[in-house]
């Protein structure tokens, strides 16, 4: 084959490339939805085996989602949170509490009621008993007891004597601490904190799904290019040859040979550079997917099957904005975090009032001289006892309480203030995403024209050669001309696939587009990972 009809080829070839499909059309083929257990992405992660890993796009975000340290990581997290949730929850738990004590004394005594004029006394206390903090405030407590008394007296009636109590004892307050809302503030709190951390979960997946593509997509640019180096390269060394067995003949100048020696030693050079950029970006794309657990694997090749694509666009920037600020992670933790604070505003409101508290006892009580007549006793309200009454508390100056107030409502206004700031840098970016998105399409149309023109260059450059109208020089900067315009054709068609996937990270529609549905990490036990 004539180098002009290699190149050429070469050409058609990267062309067909261009044209294959629409934009990242593998990723955009219809595929399983699929729950998140682990996550996993929308095709089954295949297993790595063998020195080489063949791989769709597809097939990368599932790899990377079933095995990328960040997500594995991130994913702990709600689970961190949903714990302190149950923490916070917790608080409103009964608790059983129970003690008993054993005495025994004799001492010296000058009463003559006690015989031997020494005091001889034992007893025991057992108790039991359920607190339980409610939602108004109120602290509750029901206790039982049972003590039984021995000492030496003639005064006693029973000895030893067993008495038995019950308490039930109420303090709830009326002014500071009162109600649901101040009571349930922490919880509100840590309910929101954890699905602030379901969010960020979100956000670690859709980063990591554009990662995997911004790699997938560097490195299919690389073998490309590295392609297109080698072919030139092959070039150089197909006129070469002709340019020695010209000089042979006599029909060229010696001169030509240096030059052509000149250019196929500097391709040489170029196919190295390349050959390195391959390696380089095939190792980002593994640490991405995880697929290197020791040393030698780091050998594994991972070969790239979906080709770049391109189809024109056509994209609404209002309703892009309005996707992103609709499904943005981060601007939902924002909002959860404006939340936050005015559930911290309003507990610091209400703690600037005094604390009133009313306290309340009733108690049933029954002394006899049998254990079982004791309860008897109890069980009917013979003896028994009602209290009630008041407490009040207020710190002079109230300084604790009026600086957390201000501070609740500057960390309000901070939180407001951010949000608005956030919105503002996510239609910035959506606007810079949408405008990269059609420069690159520009870009492609205009390397099109730039490669065809390349072509023509070349084909001509070729018959004046034939008919001694050019020199192998004017070829090979022809044929370096093509080349060029051939990478940047394939840069422009990998540039604008990786600015959809840029757009699809601002606007969190990349989920949507893999068919990956997120379940709440927060709801699923822990699993160490494989």
């Amino acid at each position: 084959m004539r180098p002009h009809d290699l190149l050429l080829a070469l050409a058609a070839a990267a062309a067909s490339l261009a044209l294959a499909a629409g934009p990242a059309a593998a990723a955009e083929a219809p595929v399983e939805k699929m729950t998140l257990d682990r996550p996993r992405g929308p095709a089954p992660a295949p297993q790595v085996r063998g020195p080489q890993l063949t791989l769709t796009i597809q097939e990368a975000v599932s790899l990377a989602l079933a095995r990328n340290f960040d997500i594995t990581i991130e994913a702990h997290n709600p689970r961190i949170r949903e714990s302190e949730l149950t923490q916070q929850k917790a608080v409103f738990d009964p608790a059983l509490a129970s003690q008993l004590n054993t005495n025994r004394s004799e001492t010296d005594t000058v009463s003559s009621s006690f015989t031997g004029r020494q005091r001889d006394n034992s007893a025991q206390d057992a108790s039991v008993g359920l607190t339980k903090k409610f939602i108004t405030g109120a602290d509750v407590s029901l206790t039982f007891q049972a003590i039984r008394n021995s000492v030496n007296t003639t005064q006693n009636i029973f000895d030893p004597n067993y008495q038995n109590t019950t308490t039930l004892s109420i303090t709830q307050p009326l002014l500071k601490n009162f109600g649901v809302d101040v009571n349930e503030a922490s919880i509100r709190i840590a309910a929101a904190t954890r699905d602030q951390s379901v969010q960020t979960y979100r956000q670690r997946v859709v980063e990591v799904v554009d990662q995997v593509q911004q790699a997938y997509h560097d490195l299919v640019f690389a073998i490309a290019n590295l392609e297109f180096r080698l072919k030139s390269l092959d070039l150089a060394r197909d006129l070469l040859r002709r340019n020695r067995i010209q000089v042979e003949v006599g029909t060229l100048a010696p001169i030509e040979i240096t030059e052509a020696e000149a250019t196929v030693a500097q391709r040489g050079v170029d196919v190295i550079i390349a050959e390195r950029d391959v390696q380089e970006k095939e190792d980002a794309l593994k640490k991405l997917l995880n697929i290197t657990t020791d040393l030698p694997s780091w050998s594994i090749h991972v070969i790239p099957t979906d080709k770049p694509a391109y189809t024109s666009v056509r994209l609404d920037e209002m309703a892009i904005a309005m996707t992103a600020l609709r499904k943005r992670a981060d601007l939902e933790n924002s909002r959860a975090e404006i939340e936050k604070r005015k559930f911290e505003l309003a507990r610091a409101r209400q703690n600037l009032l005094p604390q009133l508290d009313a306290i309340a006892s009733a108690g049933n009580q029954g002394l006899r001289q049998d254990y079982s007549e004791s309860l008897d006793r109890m069980a009917t309200s013979k003896g028994h006892t009602l209290t009630g009454g008041l407490s009040f508390k207020f710190p002079l100056g109230n300084r604790d309480a009026e600086a957390n107030l201000e501070k609740s409502r500057l960390q309000l206004s901070q939180a407001s203030t951010s949000f608005q700031q956030l919105e503002q840098s996510i239609l910035e970016e959506v606007r810079r995403s949408v405008r990269r998105v059609r420069s690159d399409e520009k870009r492609v149309e205009a390397t099109r024209v730039a490669r065809r023109l390349a072509e023509e260059r070349l084909a001509a450059t070729e018959k004046k050669f034939t008919v001694g109208l050019s020199t192998s020089r004017d070829i090979l900067e022809d044929q370096e001309r093509l080349a060029n315009a051939l990478t940047e054709e394939i840069r422009a068609v990998v540039d604008f696939n990786k600015s959809r996937a840029t757009l699809d990270r601002t606007t969190h529609s990349s989920l949507e587009r893999f068919r990956i549905q997120l379940d709440n990490p927060a709801e699923r036990a822990f699993k160490p990972t494989p």
